[in-house]
């Protein structure tokens, strides 16, 4: 795959404003997917979605599953070592020259993820503005998860708008351009297996927990003891199986329980929305369990190697171990539930960037507008604004 799409060679002639939706891993595709299809669905603003990161294939085939184009991928160079240092170097000079040939009217990004963070630095240093999603402080923990909450703060620094989940970022006093959106993985397409798509409304509407079991080797079969008496000691607990023991007698007798959910093959995208749905992932796959994090969940990684992690949100144990690990978790409501949701995040996010570019009244939504207030006319730019 060629590193620039030709067809995305020249600015649309049909939207006056392009925004570059850069992301570096699944978790940050999970939120961003849900904004280029809204984006799409307005038709104001043209989203251009890039793929990047340590793996631009994997981030690549996130946006497909999740139903929207990849435009451009960015691949690092074949003799890139797998060390921060360089892939960062290589990112640099590979989203320098994509904002030079693109040369947007804003550049997105979500969280603090490296490749979020050499974007916005490049945007600055181009003096394109940045809008960030999940702004601000994280934690008040400047290593805790490292290294993604001081790049998150770095971020503060150089952006334009700012998006957060839950009203102002903890700490942080970002300036005048603040907008609670919400979570955008909230308006991701419930599961298309019915099963989970049920497993998962009542985890929302309920304020159950999930437990998500992805297992596929063998020697993980120990993992699965313990799950009957699990669900008898947590009454609001959904158990969510999958993976190739899913296939397997043990797994296949707890599918008789009313809370348990046993599908071996989910999709990508099925996959995803339900880890960021999870209180705890238990998983033999380092990949997923790396997500985890990212998606807000605890994850429990079976027989692997140790994986250090600032607040303790990945935890390596042996498959006999799972189960009283998960109980300990769930005792100490470690997890989270998942928070209220309408399923506008994405398209708060839309209205955000549209007025930034003067191309709404408003920053929000009509839903979200006080009965009987009437919008004025913006009067500056968010993105020249000397204060963010």
């Amino acid at each position: 795959m060629s590193m620039f799409d030709p067809l995305l060679g020249s600015p649309s002639l049909d939207h006056e404003h392009d925004v570059l939706l850069v992301a570096g891993s699944r978790p940050e595709v999970a939120r961003l997917a849900p904004v280029a299809a809204s984006i799409a669905a307005t038709d104001r603003i043209r989203a251009i979605t890039v793929a990047t990161g340590a793996d631009p294939m994997g981030v690549h085939e996130t946006f497909d599953a999740f139903g929207v184009p990849t435009d451009i991928t960015i691949l690092l160079p074949l003799d890139t070592a797998p060390g921060v240092a360089d892939v960062a170097a290589a990112l640099m000079t590979r989203l320098d020259r994509l904002m030079v040939d693109q040369d947007p009217s804003a550049v997105l990004v979500h969280g603090g993820g490296l490749a979020a963070s050499v974007a916005a630095t490049v945007a600055f240093w181009r003096r394109i503005p940045v809008v960030h999603m999940q702004a601000g402080m994280g934690t008040d923990d400047l290593l805790c998860p490292f290294p993604q909450e001081a790049h998150r703060r770095v971020i503060g620094q150089l952006a334009s708008l700012f998006l957060t989940t839950s009203g102002a970022a903890l700490g942080s006093p970002l300036g005048p351009n603040v907008l609670t959106i919400g979570d955008t993985v909230n308006s991701l397409p419930r599961p298309d297996d019915v099963r989970c798509a049920d497993a998962l409304s009542r985890v929302r509407e309920d304020l159950r927990r999930l437990v998500l079991v992805a297992l596929d080797r063998p020697s993980s079969h120990s993992a699965l003891a313990g799950l009957a008496s699990l669900l008898e000691r947590h009454p609001d607990t959904e158990v969510v199986i999958t993976g190739e023991l899913a296939r397997d007698e043990p797994a296949l007798s707890l599918e008789r329980h009313p809370r348990v959910v046993v599908t071996p093959s989910p999709a990508l995208s099925d996959l995803l929305v339900l880890l960021a749905a999870a209180t705890v992932l238990v998983s033999d796959d380092p990949d997923l369990v790396t997500d985890a994090p990212g998606l807000g969940t605890v994850a429990v990684l079976v027989d692997g190697p140790n994986v250090p992690q600032p607040g303790d949100s990945i935890r390596s144990i042996g498959g006999s171990s799972v189960s009283p690990t998960v109980a300990q978790i769930l005792d100490g409501d470690h997890g989270r539930r998942p928070a209220p949701s309408d399923g506008l995040e994405a398209a708060r996010a839309e209205q955000a960037v549209a007025w930034m570019f003067g191309l709404s009244r408003s920053p929000r939504l009509a839903e979200d507008q006080p009965a009987g207030e009437v919008s004025e006319d913006v009067t500056t730019d968010p993105a020249e604004s000397s204060d963010a």
